[in-house]
């Protein structure tokens, strides 16, 4: 014993040099590790899609299986897990096969529309612009026509069009990506299926090796944390999707250029919260005015802020709830931190993680002020 004591500082200083080594071999070496990475996930992709779409389709599927247990037909309150499933999945491919008959082959002939005439788009506002400065005598800044053209161009050249118009009109092979695609629908049906199996599996194992108190609390936080972020993207994507639904009305309606493909757009840009609409009304602006006027832009302007108000007020809240129960200031400081760091995707995964990292140190700081009252 006297004499490991003797050579512990040395043992000691041994295992840090071989930590420190292994550190920079990793490192190092870090190309490997991002390449087994990838292909860990290129093989395992079919079930990480398969888990994405489980965990969208699970909180419809829970709500119809609520509701088969509330009827009073036995054979429905029975087998309320299969006739949920199959509910849910018979909806989510009627969505599917009247997107791709209607919504993608009228955004595409937008698309074609919109690419053909940028050019002539880009050379009327350019002319626009060089009036407005001639008629005020001010001189923002010297545009050159042929270079504006010339990059303009480059821009569309870079652009295949002809690859949008495969995928419009329903002609895709059968890629290695499809195929992962078809495998994850299939491995989401088996997850629904044995998603409680699945959760006392992961449990035992769980059990095995932590003690039971503090697997307790990760299965609460994690249970919690499930919650939040299933909850969320769910309200959030089916809020996108009714915001999208409405624009793309309220512009057919003003008779503005290109209204699927814009109603679509702030739609999408709806799922970042706060800067998503700002950003993408003041394209559907841009793009009003150059298409159609100043006067027609200021009346989309003023109906599109007051749908933004209806939906900030009174949409968003009904279908989130309590969701966003968090500050403005907390929220555009996780948009901005996780935009910075992470770009879009940040910005869309930001909000409810730190919504679950309010949660977590909300519940410490309680538990800390119960023992400090306690003693």
């Amino acid at each position: 014993m006297k004499k490991f004591e003797k050579y512990s500082n040395w043992i000691f200083i041994l295992i840090l040099f071989i930590i420190a080594i292994t550190v920079y071999k990793t490192f190092d070496n870090f190309y490997i590790i991002t390449d087994c990475i990838a292909f860990l996930i290129d093989i395992l992709s079919p079930f990480i899609i398969g888990f994405f779409i489980a965990y969208i389709l699970n909180i419809p599927c829970k709500k119809i299986s609520c509701s088969c247990e509330k009827s009073k037909y036995k054979f429905i309150r029975d087998k309320r897990k299969p006739i949920s499933i199959l509910s849910v999945y018979l909806i989510a491919v009627i969505i599917f096969i009247v997107v791709v008959r209607t919504v993608v082959p009228a955004i595409y002939n937008n698309l074609l529309d919109l690419y053909y005439n940028i050019p002539k788009y880009a050379e009327e506002l350019l002319m626009k612009f060089s009036k407005w400065q001639d008629d005020n005598g001010v001189i923002l800044f010297e545009l050159n026509e042929a270079n504006v053209k010339s990059a303009i161009s480059k821009i569309l050249e870079a652009i295949d069009i002809k690859e949008f118009s495969k995928y419009a009109k329903g002609v895709i092979s059968i890629t290695s990506g499809v195929l992962d695609f078809f495998i994850g629908i299939i491995v989401s049906v088996y997850m629904l299926i044995d998603k409680e199996k699945i959760k006392a599996s992961i449990k035992r194992v769980m059990y095995l090796f932590i003690n039971k108190t503090m697997c307790d609390k990760i299965i609460s936080v994690v249970k919690r944390t499930n919650d939040v972020f299933s909850k969320y993207f769910f309200c959030l994507l089916i809020d996108a999707a009714v915001m999208a639904v409405l624009f793309t009305i309220v512009l057919s309606i003003l008779k503005v250029k290109y209204a699927i493909i814009l109603g679509c757009m702030i739609g999408i840009f709806n799922l970042i919260p706060y800067f998503g609409a700002i950003f993408a009304v003041a394209i559907t602006i841009v793009i009003t005015l150059i298409t159609g006027g100043l006067l027609k832009a200021v009346w989309t302007f003023i109906i599109l802020l007051v749908l933004q108000q209806v939906d900030g007020n009174f949409i968003g809240p009904k279908i989130m709830g309590e969701m966003l129960d968090a500050s403005p200031l907390l929220i555009i400081f996780a948009i901005t931190l996780g935009g910075g760091i992470f770009g879009i995707g940040g910005m869309i995964v930001s909000v409810p993680l730190f919504i679950v990292l309010k949660m977590i140190i909300t519940d410490f700081l309680k538990e800390k002020e119960l023992k400090t009252s306690g003693k």
